[in-house]
């Protein structure tokens, strides 16, 4: 599956890792002209998306996107379990 952001449907993929069944994307919005990181668990489906706001450290919410899951996943989407 590739992660998209809800205001981009064709988003540029910056980075990728994965950590076990789950996806970690750094994904960036031409269109728009702002980023995401977006994570997707295979096991249950679900993904939450974190936008980076103004004055944040993409590469730091990238790297540590599960620590911000819990709290800062885009409303209507489920948090991963592993962030939990």
């Amino acid at each position: 599956m590739r992660p998209r952001l809800t205001f981009d449907a064709n988003p540029k993929e910056l980075a990728h890792r994965d950590s076990g069944p789950a996806h970690v994307s750094l994904l960036w919005s031409r269109r728009t002209h702002r980023a995401a990181v977006v994570l997707y668990d295979d096991e249950t489906g679900q993904s939450v998306e974190l936008e980076i706001l103004t004055g944040e450290n993409p590469l730091d919410l990238y790297e540590h996107a599960f620590a911000y899951a819990g709290t800062r996943g885009r409303p209507g989407r489920a948090p991963l379990a592993a962030a939990a």
